[in-house]
């Protein structure tokens, strides 16, 4: 085989590559890795955008993979530019401000801050109702929740909702638990009994003793004397270090007996 360049104006032939299903699956895989068909054609033992298209058309099982794949290339592609976006959204949320420097145009309206605080009463979380392609991103909704304290308010008022349906969820956890499911429903019961117990700590946080009172200073004893008649105030001090209660015994004295 000659190894001269083609002559000018003419095209350089490329080996013709034939199909096979490791072949078909091999450019699935790069084609939903995110590499385009243009630089996929041109890798050796590569086929052409050409060839791909007439196998595409010839072979179903093949056609419908490659759909499969581009799907999940643009599914990867739209998740990296919606992590870009929400990264970019939270550097410009931390950034401090220059003075002089005017912000943005708020794209909050009572409308949509309603439809927020109904989807979190309800119990989904900030990062999953910004996950949803028709609401702001994540970084967005918690910067209205610091910058409008009319906003904050009512999201506290709808994270103290949403404590009552985590509790209502644990009790249908449990009451649906299972043998087989036991193990995995006391992690979920956990995990919603401490986050009802942060939202609504004086609702559904625990229980705490009270804390037992000081205890008063101890009293001196009170010392007793009884005194004898007729005794001395000297021989009554005398009896006092003799403990709490210090008492000089008596004759007993008959209370029958006639007095003579």
């Amino acid at each position: 085989m000659s190894s001269r360049p083609p002559p000018f104006g003419r095209p350089d032939r490329r080996p013709q590559v034939r199909y096979s299903p490791e072949l078909g699956k091999l450019i699935c895989d790069k084609i939903a890795a995110g590499q385009s068909e243009a630089s996929l054609g041109r890798e050796p033992g590569m086929p052409s955008v050409q060839a791909i298209y007439k196998w595409r058309a010839r072979e179903p099982g093949f056609a419908a993979a490659y759909e499969a794949a581009q799907d999940q290339a643009r599914r990867d592609r739209r998740a990296r530019d919606r992590a870009e976006d929400e990264d970019r959204r939270w550097r410009q949320a931390l950034r401090p401000r220059q003075d002089g420097r005017r912000g943005r145009v708020s794209t909050y309206t009572d409308e949509l801050g309603g439809v927020i605080l109904r989807r979190i009463a309800a119990g989904e979380t900030v990062l999953s109702i910004g996950a949803d392609a028709d609401m702001p991103c994540a970084s967005t909704i918690y910067h209205w929740i610091r910058a409008d304290d009319g906003f904050h308010d009512a999201y506290l008022k709808a994270k103290a909702v949403a404590a009552d349906i985590f509790a209502d969820a644990m009790l249908e956890i449990a009451l649906e638990s299972t043998e087989s499911t036991a193990r995995g429903d006391a992690l979920r019961i956990k995990t919603l009994r401490w986050t009802a117990a942060m939202l609504a700590p004086k609702k559904y946080g625990a229980r705490r003793a009270l804390a037992p009172e000081p205890e008063e200073e101890a009293q001196q004893p009170i010392v007793v004397v009884i005194r004898k008649f007729g005794m001395s105030h000297d021989e009554a001090l005398a009896t006092v270090g003799r403990g709490p209660l210090a008492e000089t015994p008596e004759p007993e004295r008959d209370w029958w007996s006639t007095p003579s």
